[in-house]
């Protein structure tokens, strides 16, 4: 699932770039400003079809621009073409074919990032760790994406709802019922997948981290010893106050403990990035033993925080794992000759232009 080509039109700073990467470890290498993190977010637009540093379009967009458009073709033959106009639009193809869904293009391009922001995975919100469970749970079970798609639906109807002047019993007990029922099924395929990723996972932090004794619980969203649909009938008129849902798959967390309390009160920030990368990379190992996907791995400013040792750490599992990776540094020592056997290509970022270099 390796990219063997990639071009970018108008994207930040980037006004015509291509490259052919290499189909193991690319390394993308210069000054602040360059444009190494904007390469990294249009291979990600090609894989999620969002950027992970906005929200806005109409900051990918060059000034005075429509449009910015990323083409890829992969090792399988797949081509793949995202553009994001200034207003907002996002327009998807798959081998010339336009209407794809996200998803579609999810399957064709897995990528999994690491970049400074994946810190927050391990405090704070539960959506992004959620969202990383959800992320191996889609690319295992083939009817995840559906059944996900029906939960949402249901939720957001009961918040709903919750907000009208007065409740209809009979329509709030369907959306309950039906909420209740994907929820559960949603939790059912969540806990057979950290079954299969919690080894990988532990063996993670014995590696990464082997001083530190990390726990990691998967929580649904509910309380387990009573079914959900009852639970929701019970917090209805406290879910009324509140003006939505406090229970149920939207809810689900992964909690991640260092000695009894939250790792950011133990750990410093070097080894939370080490924990971050632990999540990460095992996930990607688990996927990989389940010979489900081989996800393309995007890990931006890897050598910032992280000690010479532990970036050899980090590098050499990356090697192993035998996924194509794109990373960035400002000098390419920081991260040249922690690669093993594995090939290497490298490549210059220079205010936008970006031309092969020897390692």
């Amino acid at each position: 699932m390796s990219l063997t080509q990639l071009e970018v039109s108008l994207l930040r700073n980037l006004s015509e770039v291509a490259l052919t990467p290499g189909a193991a470890i690319n390394l993308l290498h210069g000054a602040n400003g360059s444009g190494k993190t904007s390469l990294l977010e249009a291979i990600h637009l090609l894989g999620v079809g969002r950027s992970f540093r906005t929200l806005k379009a109409r900051r990918l967009v060059q000034d005075d621009q429509a449009a910015a458009v990323v083409f890829g073709r992969t090792q399988a033959g797949h081509a793949l073409g995202v553009q994001k106009s200034a207003t907002g639009e996002t327009v998807v193809r798959v081998n010339g074919r336009s209407g794809v869904t996200l998803a579609e293009l999810a399957q064709q391009l897995p990528v999994q990032l690491f970049d400074p922001e994946s810190l927050s995975i391990l405090a704070g919100p539960s959506q992004p760790r959620r969202q990383l469970l959800d992320w191996g749970v889609f690319h295992v079970e083939h009817a995840f994406q559906a059944l996900w798609l029906r939960a949402q639906r249901a939720l957001q109807q009961r918040n709903s709802l919750l907000k009208t002047a007065k409740i209809h019993d009979l329509e709030m007990h369907v959306w309950e019922d039906e909420l209740a029922v994907a929820s559960e099924s949603l939790h059912g395929q969540r806990e057979a997948f950290m079954a299969r990723w919690l080894p990988f996972l532990d063996d993670a932090f014995a590696r990464l981290l082997p001083d530190i004794a990390l726990r990691v619980e998967y929580h649904p969203g509910w309380d387990l010893s009573q079914p959900l649909m009852e639970q929701l009938r019970l917090q209805r008129e406290r879910d009324r106050e509140r003006g939505f849902t406090q229970m149920g798959h939207h809810r689900a967390d992964l909690r991640i403990r260092c000695q009894g309390a939250a790792v950011d009160e133990r750990l410093s920030r070097g080894q939370l990035k080490l924990a971050a990368c632990a999540l990460k990379l095992s996930l990607v190992q688990c996927l990989q033993q389940a010979g489900r996907t081989q996800p393309v791995l995007l890990l931006d400013d890897l050598p910032s925080e992280l000690d010479v040792d532990s970036r050899r750490k980090v590098c050499s599992w990356v090697g192993e794992l035998g996924v194509q990776a794109f990373l960035t540094c400002i000098e390419p020592v920081q991260l040249t000759g922690m690669w093993g056997s594995r090939p290497v290509r490298m490549f210059h970022v220079e205010q936008g232009r970006v031309s092969l270099a020897d390692e």
